[in-house]
């Protein structure tokens, strides 16, 4: 061409060419990063307002860990079974569906109504399918070693995350048989989406982050097991328990996921015990392992309450829902999660240069010490203040989880802005 152009097919072959699972992962954080930031501000005015907490949970589990879920799922399964992933369009297709198919929901039943809702949640289950196909089929002829726990958890997770969003998006859609047993169908959908299937998929992961981020070896152990069995059958029999009204299955249910939450700290203390000596970047590294430490105690802590409510306090089953459990569960389980993998994953799975990633690296690493303290000591505070109906304490908590996190989103995205160009 004339002046040494490029002709807009070759401009768009090469935009293709340069279209990697590196920039699908990079897009995907920056999505959840984004939902994080939404759920936080949105939280902030339910504080202040003293109004309902879901749109901003529905925003941290439906939007952000969905879009993180469909981004790493399908690398996770790719890394372990040593194959390729399947193509950066079809990849972004899902994180499309995902991303669009949260926000959808949570705009209609906030603002648009019932029928919005209802596509958000068919969109949203499609965007499951679609990662479902992207975690399975790199299983299917690995060229390593195959890892059936992990994909088994992974499609468990999702089978459970898919229940969860067509019940709840029939409830929104005001379908009769499910609205007229909502008082109990409730529990099942709070027992598939957060202690189900979010929840799964994050101990899915840890089986293979921990030990990576802390330079130990995969070692299956007791812990492992009882991880395992509590968190793939806890749910599950919770989930009978309410459909069936029966309050005795709820609570082994509950029970079962208490014991698989208690496996799950066994084995990253464990793997903390065999951690390598590491020499460097340890404001790094210290930044991506405690908040996922931390998180695993919340889900046991707030698992534990469950039960003694239902055993204990004598809370019946009907008209169940998270409510105040909803604070170290989404704060300070899926959250930390959330927070402590990126932390960890970004340098590595992001395009650029070595010379990129010791700086990506640096960028998420400021405060290292102070944002986990203060972190979870809001959760301690958010969760008791909620508890007793003692605003300033809940106040109080809320600012000290939400400076850590505006922190954590600033700091990814300076860190993913280092991608630009690359």
């Amino acid at each position: 061409m004339p002046g040494g152009g490029t002709s807009p097919a070759a401009a768009r072959s090469s935009r293709k060419a340069r279209l990697t699972e590196r920039h699908v992962l990079a897009l995907g954080l920056a999505v959840s990063g984004g939902f994080v930031l939404a759920a936080g501000i949105v939280a902030a005015a339910t504080v202040l307002g003293n109004g309902s907490a879901w749109a901003a949970v529905h925003l941290a589990l439906a939007g952000a860990a969905g879009t993180a879920i469909g981004a790493f799922m399908p690398h996770f399964a790719v890394t372990l079974s040593g194959t390729r992933p399947e193509p950066p369009l079809q990849r972004l297709a899902g994180l499309g569906l995902l991303a669009g198919g949260a926000a959808l929901a949570v705009v209609g039943v906030a603002l648009l109504g019932g029928g919005v809702a209802m596509i958000g949640s068919l969109t949203f289950v499609g965007g499951l399918a679609v990662t479902a196909w992207q975690t399975a089929v790199p299983s299917r002829s690995p060229l390593s070693r195959r890892h059936p726990i992990v994909t088994a958890t992974y499609l468990a997770a999702l089978a459970e995350m898919a229940g969860g969003v067509i019940l709840g998006g029939l409830a929104a859609a005001a379908f009769d048989p499910v609205t007229g047993a909502w008082l109990t169908l409730r529990g099942a959908h709070a027992w598939l989406t957060l202690f189900g299937a979010v929840s799964l998929t994050i101990f899915g992961t840890l089986i293979y982050l921990a030990p990576t981020i802390l330079g130990a070896r995969v070692r299956p152990s007791r812990w492992l097991v009882a991880g395992t069995v509590g968190m793939i059958g806890g749910p599950i029999v919770a989930v009978v328990g309410f459909v069936l009204s029966s309050h005795v299955l709820v609570v082994a249910g509950v029970a079962l996921t208490l014991g698989g939450g208690i496996g799950q700290i066994g084995y990253v203390v464990d793997v903390i015990r065999r951690r390598g000596p590491f020499t460097s970047e340890h404001d790094w590294r210290r930044m991506a392992y405690w908040p996922l430490v931390a998180g695993a105690g919340w889900f046991a802590a707030a698992t534990a309450v469950a039960l003694a409510h239902l055993t204990l306090g004598g809370r019946g089953i009907v008209g169940w829902s998270i409510s105040v459990l909803a604070i170290p569960l989404v704060a300070g389980w899926m959250a930390q999660a959330l927070v402590g993998s990126w932390t960890h994953l970004l340098p590595m799975v992001t395009p650029g240069s070595p010379q990129v990633h010791a700086a990506q690296r640096r960028a998420l690493a400021p405060l290292s010490r102070v944002r986990p303290a203060a972190w979870n000591a809001g959760i301690a505070l958010a969760w008791l203040g909620s508890a007793t109906g003692t605003w300033p304490v809940t106040a109080t908590g809320a600012i000290l989880i939400g400076a850590p996190v505006l922190v954590s989103v600033v700091l990814l995205g300076r860190a993913l802005a280092a991608t630009r160009g690359q």
